[in-house]
């Protein structure tokens, strides 16, 4: 279909850029959307060769496509930023297209598309740069980690055996010496540098959390609640503690750390139910896909609950409840690699809700 086939009225009321250009560059009909994108009028423009209306346009790039299109009879498209006689200029999407009478051009004005196209890639430009920077921290944080990692466990461990191996010596040699107030200091010295000790091995494992692979299946949570619970039990097999676990408890997590996880839940559960008479200790799910322990022990004031993942941090007095204070940390720290929550809730005297919910496979991305 030409040119000539198409009402004016039609073309002269598309929201579009149409113009047809003769064989000889001659403007032979401009639309008025096409005539505004050029800044001019139909009437400076039909009748009028390219190089008339927009002298040096034969220079310009955009004029190789259309003598390519006029000259080869074949369609062409592309993006162009039109530069105007004032020094300003506007990105265009042209078609070009052979007709009897030449060509014709439909146009589209793109300006705002390419400026927001740009600002987008101005963001993503930034965004990457920031995050090229957050991850050169981390990794800088890293690498200091695992220097004080080293440090913790080398350099600080040297002290410690020194302390606990001349206070054992003091002991076997010259422990007759001393009086029963001395003796009691002694065991206080040794007492300390085991829970140092102690301490040193659960930051170093905490440390290692944050590094270790995530590896996630399907894990039969009530299986190993079962697994742990038994081996609890047989560490005391004096204490009576009814234990209530829910069946067919499962879980997309690492079985690894899920296991962990269980052993400081559980462990503290069975802990701090020690005082407790008709001890009870369950594993339920809950209806958001998460799974909570529950116990009737010591509980704790909720007035601190913000303290219970601090790591080191303890609410009961060692002499009450024993323990270094990180396995509530651990746990936190194994629930956020999952991309989960943990919470916990109680009150004094009785017990503790622990609710642990892993998250989903596409957090760990």
């Amino acid at each position: 279909m030409s040119a000539a086939d198409i009402p004016r009225t039609t073309l002269d009321h598309l929201l579009e850029g149409f113009q047809v250009i003769g064989a000889d560059w001659t403007y032979l009909y401009v639309n008025p959307a096409a005539a505004r994108h050029g800044r001019s009028t139909r009437e400076q423009l039909e009748g009028r060769k390219m190089w008339e209306a927009y002298p040096g346009i034969e220079q310009m790039p955009v004029f190789v496509l259309l003598k390519r299109v006029m000259d080869e009879r074949v369609a062409a498209s592309t993006e162009y930023q039109f530069q105007f006689p004032d020094g300003t200029s506007r990105w265009f999407e042209l078609r070009i297209e052979p007709v009897p009478e030449g060509i014709c051009v439909h146009s589209i004005d793109i300006e705002d598309r390419r400026r927001a196209e740009g600002a987008l890639r101005e963001l993503y430009d930034k965004l990457e740069r920031r995050v090229a920077e957050r991850t050169r921290e981390l990794e800088r944080a890293n690498r200091d980690l695992e220097a004080f990692s080293y440090t913790v466990s080398h350099d600080l461990r040297a002290p410690l055996r020194a302390i606990g191996g001349f206070s054992e010596l003091l002991a076997e040699r010259s422990g007759d010496l001393l009086d029963d107030e001395g003796r009691r200091y002694l065991d206080r010295i040794r007492a300390a540098a085991d829970r140092m000790g102690v301490l040193i091995d659960e930051f170093l494992r905490l440390g290692r959390i944050g590094h270790a692979p995530l590896e996630r299946a399907d894990v039969d949570l009530s299986a190993l609640a079962r697994t742990v619970a038994d081996e609890i039990q047989k560490r005391e097999p004096e204490r009576r503690v009814a234990w209530v676990i829910e069946p067919e408890l499962h879980a997309r997590c690492d079985p690894g750390l899920a296991r962990v996880v269980f052993d400081n839940l559980l462990g503290n559960a069975w802990k701090f139910t020690s005082r407790t008479d008709g001890a009870r200790i369950e594993v339920r799910g809950d209806k958001n896909q998460a799974f909570v322990v529950v116990d009737n022990g010591a509980g704790f004031d909720m007035k601190h609950a913000h303290a219970l993942f601090r790591p080191f941090s303890r609410l009961h007095k060692a002499n009450e409840f024993p323990g270094s204070g990180i396995g509530l940390a651990t746990v936190q720290r194994i629930v956020e690699k999952h991309g989960g929550s943990v919470r916990a809730e109680g009150s004094i005297g009785r017990g503790t809700v622990v609710t642990v919910r892993f998250g989903p496979e596409e957090a760990d991305a």
